[in-house]
């Protein structure tokens, strides 16, 4: 061309001038002699002795951007394979053109999170025709607190971006599914649409008959709604959708606008059914759970959330205590109050890093371990300064009933058990010994369970017992011991195990002075009576004048429901 690179004069390709014979000068070969045509042209690369390093075909249709008058494409990774035009090509910052990323930067975070100060990119500080990038992995993350714009932005999976005000400029996150496995996401966006265009841009996996996989959530019937072929939908900024890539792993991108509102993201929470709501970090940043569960108290019955882990293919409930740290395009399940409400997630929430989970404190926790030597779930209790025996709102957490748990480990409340099944339990820290923990277990006929115990910040000295109410034993569980036995009869609830703590050696001698009881109303129909194993045992039961409203008997085995009187 002219050997200038302008918008009058845009490059025409001929012939350069390197060292070597014409023929292994030429970097260009095309059917045109002065364009590139939609259906003949190519440019082909060639080193100094004519072998081709590259051979590229031209189609103006790749993208709109593209199309006629629309600028040109650029590069987003020079070592990656340059036919992917939908991960590693963009529009480029001018029309005409660019041989490269013009005023592209990276952000390092090398100073601090500032947004504007220049050390921190690795090009100064961004401008109106610049292209951004925020990678993973770094201590520090960008916080723009005053008006940015931008040509555009990518942001990596796990990265960060605050903007605490008007943010101008395309903005993508790519989060990283790292298997075929589902996934609860979210979009960090307003206005992000999924159709058959996304499907096949994401590698979204096409299920039986025109299903394809994303699928927000029903509450009222604890079901998804998968996404149709043909459909045209929009990702609802603060609603959690399951995702499903199709044959292999990798990333799914989201872009659109960045929630910047004072007033912070609002969600109408569903009341119906069993009253489990499908939510999601509405920000690229990373946003703080125990924060937004105290203040959504009154929307959140439990004030827990449940995250579904693909490795183990089960929902882990997280409290308060847990502190978890949700990332961007996170999913997860609250509990609506019975009343229902709208649930907010502040501004104020966010944060610009953090890990998987965050534990606030050094706390005494016991880790229980149930396998079924194909499959493994976990259960657990803290013991915190503050906690009772009973139920301390946002420090216990149920097992997920939304969908069947086969296979489970849970406690009930020491105290003032309501029968609930609790994945996570908290209990003062002061009184190891006199506490003895009723454990379920769900397993199947014919399988062969193991129940193991880890500890940590334990008190010295301190040991763990499984009392097994069916054998008339204790076991000591410790790092290089369990609990094995093979089931003759399917197991659901609690009535055999319990967990004891004490700095004792525990034997059978203790059996007869450890018979744990739970009596609690089960529904308005049913006194449920947990603990007496074997045996017959009479109940009599009188109103608050003293008169015997019922008398009966049963033979213990375990759990034992006793039906009452209208």
């Amino acid at each position: 061309g002219d050997g200038t690179y302008n918008n009058d004069n845009p490059f025409t390709p001929d012939f350069n001038n390197l060292s070597g014979s014409p023929t292994n000068a030429n970097v260009k070969d095309t059917g045109d002699s002065n364009n590139l045509g939609n259906t003949s042209g190519t440019i082909t690369l060639k080193n100094s002795t004519g072998s081709p390093i590259d051979i590229v075909g031209y189609d103006d249709g790749d993208a709109s951007s593209t199309d006629g008058n629309g600028p040109s494409y650029e590069i987003l990774d020079t070592t990656s394979d340059n036919s992917d035009t939908v991960s590693n090509w963009q529009a480029s910052a001018l029309n005409g053109g660019s041989p490269g990323k013009l005023n592209s930067t990276t952000w390092s975070g090398a100073t601090d999170v500032d947004w504007s100060t220049s050390s921190n990119w690795s090009n100064g500080i961004p401008v109106a025709t610049s292209d951004l990038l925020i990678p993973t992995n770094l201590t520090n993350y960008p916080t723009a607190n005053s008006a940015v714009t931008v040509n555009s932005v990518i942001m990596e999976s796990g990265s960060s971006l605050i903007a605490g005000s008007t943010f101008t400029g395309s903005v993508t996150y790519n989060r990283d599914l790292a298997t075929t496995n589902w996934y609860l996401v979210s979009s960090p966006f307003v206005g992000e649409t999924y159709d058959d265009a996304y499907v096949t841009a994401n590698g979204i996996a096409s299920g039986a008959g025109s299903n394809r996989g994303i699928a927000p959530y029903v509450t009222s019937d604890d079901t998804w709604d998968y996404m149709q072929a043909g459909e045209t939908a929009t990702f609802s900024a603060g609603t959690g959708y399951s995702v499903n890539r199709s044959t292999t792993d990798g990333d799914i991108s989201f872009t659109g606008t960045l929630n910047v509102a004072d007033a912070g993201v609002d969600v109408v929470l569903d009341a119906t059914g069993n009253r489990f709501n499908l939510l999601g970090n509405p920000y690229t940043s990373h946003v703080a759970s125990a924060t937004f569960l105290t203040n959504e108290a009154a929307v959140s019955e439990t004030q827990n959330l449940w995250v579904w882990n693909q490795s183990t293919g089960a929902y882990e409930v997280k409290t308060i205590a847990d502190a978890m740290v949700i990332a961007p395009a996170q999913g997860f399940f609250i509990k609506a109050d019975a009343a229902g409400g709208t649930f907010n997630f502040a501004e104020s929430n966010q944060a610009g890093s953090g890990g998987t989970f965050q534990r606030t404190e050094a706390r005494p926790e016991m880790h229980l371990t149930l396998s079924n030597q194909s499959d493994v779930r976990e259960a657990k209790i803290y013991y915190i300064e503050n906690m009772t025996l009973g139920f301390d709102v946002g420090y216990e957490g149920e097992l997920f009933n939304g969908v069947a748990n086969p296979l489970a480990i849970y406690t009930h409340l020491v105290a003032d058990s309501e029968g609930k099944n609790y994945q996570v339990q908290s209990l003062p820290e002061n009184d190891f010994e006199n506490t003895i923990i009723p454990l379920g277990i769900n397993a199947i006929s014919g399988s062969s369970i193991s129940i193991e115990a880890s500890k940590n910040n334990f008190p010295e000295g301190m040991n763990i017992y499984l009392e097994d109410k069916q054998d008339n034993s204790f076991t000591l569980l410790e790092s290089d011991t369990n609990f094995n036995t093979t089931l003759e009869n399917d197991l659901s609830g609690i009535g055999r195990f319990y967990l004891h703590t004490t700095s004792s050696t525990m034997s059978t001698n203790d059996l007869a002075t450890n018979n744990n009881l739970s009596i609690y109303s089960y529904n308005r129909e049913t006194l449920r009576v947990v603990g007496i194993q074997k045996g017959v045992a009479n109940i009599s039961i009188y109103n608050l004048v003293g008169q015997e409203v019922l008398s009966s008997s049963f033979q213990g085995n375990g759990v034992n429901d006793i039906s009452l009187p209208s």
